[in-house]
């Protein structure tokens, strides 16, 4: 499964969905409501580590790269209803060869989207346009984007 960001994400007021997010594992799961048919708001989230592994995992997959991480105050997480979005930039890690480090010069460093649904785990869904325009709501709802500042 591939995996999805936000710069600093500001915890909701409702529970977060939690996130088992590596290879294998279970899936980000959102907190069950009472009304579960009625689609939820769209809400900015915290973002926990086993998700910001997750969505790096999916964007290394898709892009056959690896020694990457998210760069500092560049991940996005929310959700609207069931489904969770993340948009990420990608910085090169310690172990970075020099194939990484061409791989993010050529598209990393833009702004990544992510999509995680029940049904399909997390998708890489696209990347902003060159020159980068930050505008998140390419691939996300504009009312998460606008939470985001990145519309």
């Amino acid at each position: 499964m591939t995996a999805s960001i936000s710069p600093t994400a500001v915890a909701s007021t409702s529970p977060a969905p939690t996130a088992k997010a590596m290879a294998g594992a279970s899936r980000p799961t959102a907190t069950p409501s009472a009304a579960a048919a009625v689609p939820a708001a769209c809400k900015n989230l915290a973002v926990q580590a086993d998700v910001k592994s997750a969505v790096t995992q999916t964007w290394e997959h898709a892009k056959r790269v690896s020694h990457i991480q998210p760069k500092p105050g560049n991940f996005y997480y929310g959700s609207c209803g069931t489904t969770l979005y993340a948009a990420v930039r990608f910085e090169a890690g310690a172990d970075a060869t020099g194939d990484d480090r061409v791989q993010l010069q050529d598209e990393g460093s833009g702004l990544q989207s992510f999509r995680f649904t029940p049904s399909t785990g997390w998708r890489f869904v696209g990347s902003d346009r060159y020159p980068a325009t930050d505008d998140c709501s390419r691939f996300a709802p504009v009312a998460l984007a606008r939470q985001w500042n990145c519309t």
